[in-house]
């Protein structure tokens, strides 16, 4: 599907396995792991095997993932991409982490802009949902500015008219 999609800042590559020690620490890191929903410590091994499930999905149509690449330090600062794509009910969730050093600075923010709207045309979505721990706030605010609804722990977004 997408090999790479770019922004003045970053550029989004789909998740390989040479990608694992950036993710390793990134999800390992307490802030990052703190809302999501695996225990910490996780091993390289068990960081390669999320990859290739991540993979694997891929392939069988149930999962995309992206690393995050800021541009000028050539250095993969996240991953963001669907899972639980469900092509009947046209539905996905939408799942996203990002290194602490880079929060608050908008690339969460241009890396969704960018990668939504060519996801959702691709697999033509018509209902978006997130699952964020409502203490991230960071997070809940993203999402809102987004156009997702809050509704508990789940977020939703229509996109029959987008």
């Amino acid at each position: 599907m997408y090999k790479n999609l770019a922004t003045p800042r970053v550029t989004l590559s789909l998740i390989s396995h040479k990608d694992a020690a950036s993710m390793h620490a990134i999800l390992n890191n307490p802030l990052v792991s703190q809302f999501n929903d695996y225990t910490t410590p996780l091993s390289k091994s068990e960081i390669k095997q999320l990859i290739q499930n991540d993979i694997s999905g891929y392939y069988e149509g149930e999962v995309i993932r992206f690393t995050i690449k800021q541009n000028t330090l050539n250095k993969v600062i996240g991953s963001c991409g669907l899972y639980k794509i469900n092509k009947e009910a046209r539905t996905a969730f939408l799942g996203f982490e990002l290194d602490p050093e880079f929060w608050q600075q908008g690339y969460m923010k241009e890396t969704l802009q960018t990668l939504i709207p060519k996801l959702v045309m691709h697999y033509e979505l018509i209902m978006l949902y997130a699952e964020v721990n409502k203490a991230n706030t960071a997070s809940c605010k993203l999402l809102e500015r987004l156009g997702f609804i809050n509704n508990e722990n789940i977020w939703f977004c229509s996109l029959k008219n987008n």
